[in-house]
């Protein structure tokens, strides 16, 4: 505790604030000889031999009166101090008391501010901040202490030491071929009309993350979504793909994956391309805002080009170099040669307008299959390959380099060994005003209005972390070293993880989790009212989702964001949300404030709605006495899972595995059951049984072998898709395993997953214990 009335003199002594330091040796030279001599007291014979002995009768009776004045004094002084020490801890009381209930309720709907919101993103997007360069230090740093600021004292900045890398040059160009097709690609992005962030100098140069270097001459080859069924179905025609580069348009897979399928089709380079009929200016059915390209519209002008990671997310996730365990300083390292993490190709992200020359020099190759068609109308969208060469040139830098996650933590003080983590990325390939700062402007609202909790006395039963992460476009990198760093502490304490990324692109709630978490989603909605319908954003969300469900849609978990660790690696229950809409500008250089004023959410008040939603949610996890979470949601979600994978192969036995999910299910509904007795008032079981049951039992799913081919990811019951990335795979490695027709592997990983979902089956019956 730093003490701001103390001083210290030049000696190093301590000096009480306000007063001149005690020097004994000139005091005693300077005094007087009546200031300085002493008078011994008198023995009785003295004083009766003492002639003229002074009367002190009159002194002692004036001392007696001022001493009783005094002693009134300071009676009166303590009566005072104990009434308004009993008044304030009365009213303390009372606060305490009642932020338990309602009124603490009501300060998180009532706290968030769009001024405020908003000025917190003005901070965000005012710099390009690339994960481990200068000005994202600098905006971890500004983050650490605007948590201080707000009430959240115990937060720091935690480092460590990645493989990232960073453009240096780059050139796409059409090179042989007819004169009148050669063409040099621009590879920037044009200034946006009235939008000043695309003026700056400080925009970063169209690349791709964890992309290799190389420099590449060859023809191009067009290859629709890049998807692995893409490169099958031109095999399946013979067409010769092996030295060629694959031009391959944005959307339905991960980028990533892209490019490792045409490594593995023999590809020598890949060029990715933003198709209009996907997020460009073109009709497209249920949309409100015009086809218009940014700046008059939302969607993506014709120089845009989505920038973003190339390694392949569904192998791993984090640093590429230290699978399994944290990116410190000093740490043994992979070559890079040796890891799966980084392309073996090179790649380039290019516009639709960079593309078009592309598909002209493929006109008359090839032929053109109708449902490979984007919306590029001066395009033909003929497969090749062209005759014309392509040169392209992608010069790049890796280095090991810092990064910077800003940890707070408000300690629970009953339960304080268990936590709910609230995580969001700050970095961003440009500017980010979705990606990822509207939720970076959420956390610190919501870290802001936690904090008017805590000046009123507030303390939460469990702990709350907030998260700002590091280096997520590459990866989840900052949050995954976070997580491979404090593994074990997280596999004993984390109660869940709520993940906030691109927060607000539009007005439509949508959420992605652990089936676990979804009656709390659907509570929690019922409270927030949607700003444009007024109706609650669960009567939205339930809208939204379509005639033909009960309940609202909730989504299940993939990859792209920073729950990946902690749901795949360690099986911590988590939750995604977010409001979408028309968002044409992903990581480019328009997603900007510019587009978030004019398109994305102008009042602020899509901000404010989620800001609540975290806030109550997070509220929730980390007060209540009795977690809301079930376990039944989870037990129907892995039976219809079960049917899907069951008719992938009908007449194959799976007995072992039904029988596993059918006590799972069983105990599901005998744990549900428990937890209504309790809330009743009634039953035996403990509460903290029951939540140890809820919040660990998907723990219980996490296999240590892992996925055979990719083992970082340990999930039983959900992995992202080995060739999708972005969407999720459901009974992931029998999935594999039948897919390659390998019956021993198949036996293999259905034994595994019936041991786990067993595992499960008898936790949550609560015949074992554990955490």
């Amino acid at each position: 505790m730093v003490e701001t009335d103390r001083k210290i003199d030049d000696s190093g002594r301590y000096k009480p604030h306000g007063m001149h330091a005690w020097n004994g040796t000139q005091q005693a030279q300077n005094a007087t000889a009546s200031e300085t001599e002493t008078t011994p007291l008198l023995s009785k014979a003295a004083a009766a031999n003492h002639a003229g002995f002074p009367d002190y009768s009159a002194f002692f009776k004036a001392v007696e009166v001022k001493v009783k004045i005094f002693s009134k004094f300071i009676s009166i002084i303590l009566a005072v101090s104990w009434v308004v020490w009993y008044i304030t801890t009365i009213i303390s009381m009372f606060r305490r008391q009642d932020l338990t209930m309602d009124i603490a309720k009501n300060i998180i709907l009532d706290t968030p501010n769009s001024f405020k919101l908003r000025e917190y993103l003005v901070n965000y997007t005012s710099v390009a901040h690339v994960a481990g360069t200068e000005s994202d230090r600098l905006q971890a740093e500004w983050t650490r202490d605007k948590l201080v600021e707000f009430g959240i004292k115990d937060v720091k900045i935690e480092t460590y030491w990645p493989l990232l890398n960073y453009p240096k040059s780059h050139r796409v160009a059409i090179v042989s071929g007819p004169e009148h097709l050669h063409y040099e690609a621009k590879l920037r992005e044009d200034v946006a009309p009235g939008d000043d962030t695309s003026k700056r100098q400080d925009d970063v140069p169209t690349f791709h993350g964890y992309s290799k270097g190389g420099n590449v001459t060859a023809p191009i080859i067009y290859v629709n979504y890049g998807r692995i069924e893409d490169f099958r179905l031109l095999a399946s025609r013979g067409v010769q793909m092996n030295g060629t580069i694959a031009l391959v348009r944005y959307g339905e897979n991960f980028r990533g994956l892209k490019v490792t399928a045409a490594e593995q089709f023999g590809c020598v380079g890949v060029l990715i391309y933003s198709d209009p009929i996907d997020d460009g200016p073109v009709s497209k059915p249920g949309v409100e805002n015009p086809a218009k390209p940014y700046p008059e519209g939302p969607w993506r002008a014709r120089s845009s080009v989505q920038r973003g990671s190339v390694q392949p997310f569904s192998l791993m996730a984090g640093d590429p170099l230290t699978p399994g365990y944290a990116a410190k300083e000093n740490v043994t390292r992979l070559a890079i040669n040796e890891t799966i993490g980084i392309a073996k190709i090179p790649s380039m992200p290019i516009s639709w307008e960079d593309a078009v020359p592309l598909f002209k020099a493929l006109i008359g190759h090839g032929r053109v299959i109708e449902s490979w068609k984007g919306g590029l109308d001066n395009a033909m969208y003929f497969y090749g390959p062209s005759v014309a060469e392509v040169n392209l040139v992608n010069e790049i830098e890796n280095k090991i380099t810092p990064i910077w996650n800003v940890i707070g933590r408000i300690q629970g003080h009953e339960e304080g060994s268990k936590a709910i983590v609230l995580g969001n990325h700050r970095d961003a390939w440009v500017y980010g005003a979705i990606d990822p700062s509207s939720g970076s402007a959420i956390m610190l609202e919501l870290a802001r209005t936690f904090g008017i909790l805590l000046k009123h006395g507030w303390k939460p039963r469990r702990t709350i972390i907030f998260a700002s992460w590091d280096a997520e476009e590459y990866g989840m990198v900052g949050s995954t070293e976070w997580v491979e760093d404090h593994k074990e502490w997280l596999d004993n304490g984390a109660i869940c993880y709520l993940n906030v990324d691109m927060a607000v692109s539009g007005p439509h709630f949508a959420a992605t989790g652990s089936p676990s978490m979804n009656q709390l989603l659907y509570e929690i909605t019922k409270q927030v009212p949607d700003p444009k319908t007024h109706m609650s954003i669960y009567d939205t969300w339930l809208k939204d989702s379509g005639d033909r469900v009960n309940e609202p849609f909730v989504g299940t978990l993939g990859s792209g964001s920073d729950y990946v660790a902690f749901i795949d690696h360690v099986g911590i229950a988590s939750v995604d949300i977010r409001f979408t809409g028309e968002f044409g500008v992903y990581h480019s250089n328009y997603d900007s404030l510019y587009w978030m004023d004019h398109f994305g959410d102008p009042t602020y008040q899509y901000h404010v709605a989620l800001t609540q939603i975290w806030g109550l949610m997070a509220f929730h996890l980390a007060n209540d006495r009795l977690l809301k979470m079930t376990a039944t949601p989870y037990a129907a979600f892995i039976a219809e899972q079960f049917r899907s994978l069951k008719s992938l192969s009908p007449l194959r036995d799976f007995s072992n595995l039904e029988s596993a999910i059918r006590n799972f299910i069983d105990a599901a509904d005998i744990l549900d059951a428990q937890v209504l007795l309790l809330k009743n008032g009634s039953g035996n079981t403990s509460i903290g049984d029951v939540n140890s049951r809820l919040s660990f039992f998907e723990r219980r799913f996490i296999d240590p072998e892992g996925i055979q081919g990719r083992d970082w990811f340990k999930h039983v019951i959900i992995a992202p898709g080995l060739w999708t990335g972005y969407a999720a795979q459901t009974f992931p490695a029998i999935v594999e395993a039948i897919e390659n027709g390998n019956e021993t592997a198949i036996m293999h990983t259905m034994n595994r997953a019936a041991l786990h979902i067993e595992k499960a089956a008898k936790f949550v019956a609560g015949r074992r214990s554990f955490h």
